[in-house]
């Protein structure tokens, strides 16, 4: 009869196993980002700080090819919700984020900084809400965990209101 051999980790006075340990991996060095790649969706694009307004909401982007990072917030690497935001359409065409709602469970997203470091993210879920009904402390509370939100727009635009009528997020977390 062959018993199954399990891997030993030695150290200078024990052995043990490797399955009888529970190492977490620590998490990065947060990063300013200002690259964003989604090789899922062929999206390759700048990224720039944004602030809130004095209204409390999120700003975007004035060039509908750059995605926006809330800034101050949290940023890659660290745990909570970095928040990711762009356009997805224009008045002339497709913007930065219009191939949003095409990602899938388990693609990457990818942010780099200036030198070139690189955290990716794997998304987790793709959800619609009603701008009014979007769970805002789920995108933007606090989190034990280092995730990221990616929004935009989607559905019906109202010419009245000047907005479409509600938000596509995407929910990911940080690959270790």
């Amino acid at each position: 009869m062959q018993t199954k051999q399990q891997e030993m980790i030695i150290t200078p006075t024990t052995a043990i196993r490797k399955n009888d340990i529970n190492i977490k991996p620590s998490l990065p060095k947060p990063i300013m980002p200002t690259q964003l790649n989604i090789p899922a969706i062929k999206v390759s694009a700048k990224i720039e700080p944004v602030t809130l307004l004095s209204d409390g909401q999120m700003d975007v982007p004035t060039d509908t090819n750059i995605a926006g990072i809330l800034y101050p917030g949290i940023l890659p690497g660290a745990k909570g919700n970095v928040i990711i935001d762009g356009h997805v359409d224009s008045y002339i065409g497709p913007a930065v984020f219009f191939k949003l709602k095409k990602l899938k469970h388990g693609d990457e997203i990818t942010v780099s900084n200036s030198d070139g470091r690189k955290l990716t993210y794997i998304v987790e879920s793709v959800e619609i809400f009603n701008t009014a009904e979007a769970p805002l402390e789920r995108i933007f509370g606090k989190s034990t965990e280092a995730r990221m939100n990616l929004i935009t727009c989607t559905g019906r635009y109202s010419r009245k209101k000047k907005e479409h009528e509600k938000r596509l997020i995407v929910f990911a977390k940080l690959k270790l």
